[in-house]
């Protein structure tokens, strides 16, 4: 009968201790945790290939063609002027400034570098 009880005892002492562990070491862990880093904005220069509302589609030197999705923050144009997506044309050569959020790349900001005369 003793040996029940001392294996009873010890049975709920450790599940006392495993429920008050538990919570506090995931507290302590979250607490621990960094705090999320905006992420560093990318530059580069590239061709238009295709421009609308949503997408500004480009061509790098290397031929690589990237996707930036145009958002309510993306600025055409250098700080102060407005311009819109309707403004770059394919064969543009651009300065594109862009985040990657979530898979997927922002654009920040858009400048004409030269103009592409045909």
């Amino acid at each position: 009968m003793k040996r029940t009880n001392k294996l009873f005892a010890w049975t709920v002492t450790a599940l006392l201790l495993a429920f008050i562990n538990g919570p506090l070491a995931t507290e302590v862990r979250a607490a621990s945790a960094k705090p999320a880093v905006p992420p560093k904005p990318q530059q580069l220069n590239a061709t238009v290939v295709s421009c609308d509302e949503k997408t500004l589609t480009v061509r790098t030197r290397k031929g690589e063609e990237l996707k930036l999705t145009i958002n309510i923050e993306t600025q055409f144009g250098p700080k102060g002027t407005l311009k819109g997506p309707v403004d770059f044309k394919a064969g543009n050569h651009v300065q594109v400034t862009f985040v990657r959020s979530h898979g997927e790349r922002i654009l920040k900001q858009v400048v004409h570098v030269v103009r592409h005369i045909n």
